[in-house]
């Protein structure tokens, strides 16, 4: 088997890791209402679920999408940049090659990044009140572009770290080798 089959077979089962990661965690964003709207343990659940998201999120209930009466686990916004997220990684393979680790220029990024920041500084400064469609839109953005800069870096990650590995223990073998021959 060649090196670059290697490398896609590779690749592909990061991306499919990946999406898989990625689906749970928006599977649990929508699970979360649910399981708190049941009552009894598995409303305790549902609670735990808030707890586990709220290092990632205010999750403030006015600025949050509502479902089966409750929340979700994150706001909007975060709720929109994480299955814009699972939208782009779904897109990816489409789009580009899975092997290509080569990121899209970086004005791409700037420029959702610049969506997002316009309409957090506008309602922060009181010109324009943002709402659930411009959080929505901002987050949307953010989050179907970052799939195209994490998906290639962790595929690159990946690779390069399991390569350090399989090379590291090719030398720890190697310099096993040579104290047993020394010692002999």
């Amino acid at each position: 088997m060649s090196n670059s089959h290697l490398r896609i077979d590779f690749a592909k089962k990061v991306y499919i890791v990946t999406l898989l990661l990625v689906s749970i965690w928006c599977f649990f964003i929508l699970l979360t209402p649910l399981l708190v709207s049941t009552g009894g343990i598995l409303s305790e659940i549902g609670y735990f679920m808030y707890i586990f998201y709220s290092p990632t999120c205010h999750q403030e209930e006015l600025r949050s999408f509502i479902l089966f009466g409750e929340k979700f686990a994150v706001c909007s916004r975060c709720t929109t940049i994480y299955f814009s997220f699972l939208l782009g990684t779904l897109v990816y393979p489409f789009t580009r090659k899975i092997t290509n680790v080569k990121l899209p220029s970086i004005w791409f990024l700037v420029a959702a990044c610049i969506v997002m920041v316009a309409d957090v500084s506008l309602d922060l400064m009181d010109v324009l009140k943002n709402t659930y469609l411009t959080r929505s839109i901002s987050g949307g953005v953010l989050g179907f572009v970052l799939a195209f800069y994490i998906i290639p870096g962790f595929i690159n990650f990946t690779f390069e770290v399991a390569s350090f590995l399989k090379n590291d223990s090719k030398n720890l073998v190697k310099d096993s080798n040579d104290i047993v021959k020394n010692e002999q």
